[in-house]
């Protein structure tokens, strides 16, 4: 069977990934609770708002690996097995969240709820549905992509994905259902929505050798300019919050800007260990259970009455603290079960005297 490359980067791209949703998702939850503005609520913000890279990265993370481990073309059970690891999950994921946030609790409303969450991504699991699309992108568009200029595709790629969120960030909608569905939620689903990520996660793989290169030449400026490029991007959607009635997720334009420089500062700083931390090694082989289990664990937690003495910030670290380990068990329990990973998803098993270049798995999460 022919090696599959694994860049050390994507552990730790993965990892902070899927950090970031989880603590996303308890300051949000949080919020719920805490609700008197002050100074520790500033703090929460700010780091709420540092946060919403998660997707994007994951996008980036999905044609990375596939334009390194499959350049010319695909196996053909290719998307077999895609579905088996990853809709099975989805699929039932998506009948938990819809009997965890039913309003009426008759067979009919259960139904409905099953299907918008399944087909309409209406749950936390809707990059499921993204991910597919970039498969089926890859497979008919790569060798393409191959043959034209990096620089004029990701700037075709970035007018086009700023163009199309400018659309439902600044625009307003008309009162109908159909348009609430589509600005509210609707426009998150599809490719063109994120097409940006998938070509830069496209080229950085094919010009990966070149940009570990560059990496590790010129250090100390390199990271100046990250640096900078990160706090002026963030800044930047801190002063469009201000200026626009913009909901607080990653589908806003400010983050074709955050979540790249995002990117490669996590890049940066992974060229600077030899070895992936363990730490770090088991949140990237339990991420696809984090990912499908948080907001689950996050929403029974948050039926606990907290403590006086806890703050919004201290909260939502706890419940994110108390989420990771829980999804981390939760996974590893079921997947001592042959058929457990159909249903918290299929946990990553690295041999010790693994590559850190070659294994078989190339998911996102």
């Amino acid at each position: 069977m022919k090696d599959l490359h694994l860049i050390k980067d994507i552990f730790w791209l993965r990892c902070y990934a899927c950090l970031a949703v989880t603590l996303l998702h308890a300051i949000y939850h949080g919020q719920q609770i805490y609700e008197d503005p002050n100074m520790i609520h500033t703090v929460s913000y700010l780091i709420y708002m540092s946060t919403l890279f998660g997707v994007p990265v994951f996008v980036y993370i999905t044609e990375f690996l596939l334009s390194k481990n499959y350049p010319n073309r695909v196996p053909q059970d290719f998307l077999k097995k895609r579905a088996k690891i990853l809709l099975f999950p989805y699929l039932f994921m998506s009948i938990v969240y819809a009997f965890l946030n039913l309003e009426s609790w008759t067979l009919q409303s259960f139904s409905i709820r099953i299907l918008e969450n399944v087909f309409l991504g209406k749950s936390p699991l809707y990059f499921i549905l993204i991910i597919f699309q970039f498969y089926l992108l890859h497979m008919l568009f790569s060798k393409y992509l191959y043959r034209f200029s990096a620089r004029r595709v990701l700037t075709v790629a970035f007018l086009v994905n700023f163009l199309y969120l400018s659309i439902f960030n600044f625009v307003g909608i008309s009162d109908s259902s159909l348009a609430n569905y589509i600005w509210n939620t609707g426009y998150w689903l599809p490719f063109i929505g994120w097409i940006f990520y998938f070509v830069l996660g496209f080229y950085s793989a094919k010009n990966y050798k070149y940009i570990e290169k560059v990496m590790r030449s010129n250090r100390l400026l390199l990271l100046i300019g990250l640096l900078l490029l990160t706090i002026i991007s963030l800044g930047v959607m801190l002063l469009m919050n201000r200026l626009f009635l913009l909901d607080y997720n990653s589908k806003r334009v400010g983050m074709l800007l955050y979540a790249p420089s995002i990117i490669f500062l996590i890049t940066f700083f992974s060229t600077r260990f030899n070895k992936v931390p363990k730490l770090v090694m088991i949140i990237s082989d339990y991420s696809f259970s984090i990912f499908l289990l948080n907001w689950f664990y996050l929403t029974l937690l948050s039926y606990i009455k907290p403590p006086p003495v806890l703050n919004i910030l201290s909260y939502s670290i706890l419940m994110f603290i108390f989420t990771i380990f829980l999804c981390i068990g939760t996974g590893y329990i079921f997947n001592q079960i042959s058929f457990g990973k159909y249903f918290v998803g299929q946990v990553r098993k690295y041999r010790k005297n693994i590559t850190l270049r070659k294994d078989k798995s190339e998911r996102a999460i």
